[in-house]
């Protein structure tokens, strides 16, 4: 399901480690070249994982990156992103759906991005803004900020994009002026705007909408949902 950066026996382990723990959060460090399990010490071991404190600072300065898994919650949450951002480390969750390892995916911006076309929809990390970070990681060496969220954020926080807009170094530009490069916001079966994408010049859109691959695809078809151009200024 997902490529990773790490070698395939430590993936093999938190495999094994986030089937055992399932319906609950497994947890983990991957110290140096080895995976170490952790007991999860949270209230909630069903939805939430914590590390003791004691555990991790015996490791603090060899952790390469830390792991717990999702039951049946294939996406990242907004703790997840403000606590990764937080530790200024990868991260990585195991996805186990209904018992079964669907893959790991690792995030932050320690982690070098995917390919940006046919990527899995994965809410924080894979979805449409990520997209548009990544597009400028990999094409501009541009790191954009990183807007922690809710899955299905529109609908708590229906400003988001265009409040973050220029605190992301972006300004709005009228749509005839749109070249390679530019972003769009789209609203898509919303009362806001909620997607966002990467024109890629010559009538090309790179998009990722919610639950499909990543893709280019003509603009033509997209045009009426388009309720704003903007241009990366820094």
């Amino acid at each position: 399901m997902f490529e990773h950066p790490f070698e395939l026996r430590i993936i093999n382990e938190i495999k094994k480690h986030a089937k055992a723990e399932y319906p609950n959060e497994c947890c983990g460090l991957i110290v140096d070249d080895e995976y170490v399990a952790m007991e999860n010490k949270a209230e909630d071991i069903i939805q939430d994982f914590r590390i003791d404190e004691t555990d991790f600072i015996k490791y603090r300065k060899r952790v390469k990156c830390i792991i717990h898994s999702h039951a049946d919650y294939p996406h990242l949450s907004k703790t997840d992103m403000i606590q990764q951002i937080a530790t200024k480390l990868p991260w990585g969750v195991a996805f186990i759906e209904k018992g079964v390892y669907e893959g790991t995916i690792f995030f932050g911006d320690q982690v070098k991005p995917y390919p940006l076309k046919e990527r899995q929809f994965v809410h924080g990390a894979w979805d449409c803004y990520g997209m548009v970070r990544d597009y400028y990681r990999i094409e501009r060496n541009i790191t954009i900020p990183i807007f922690p969220r809710d899955n299905f954020w529109w609908e708590k926080d229906p400003s988001m994009l265009k409040n973050g807009c220029h605190q992301a170094g972006f300004d709005y530009i009228d749509q005839t002026q749109a070249k390679e490069g530019d972003a769009f916001f789209m609203q898509l079966k919303a009362q806001v705007v909620n997607h966002c994408g990467i024109y890629l010049g010559n009538g090309k859109i790179l998009h990722h909408l919610y639950g499909r691959l990543s893709r280019e695809e003509p603009l033509g078809r997209w045009t009426k949902y388009i309720t704003d151009w903007v241009r990366y200024s820094g």
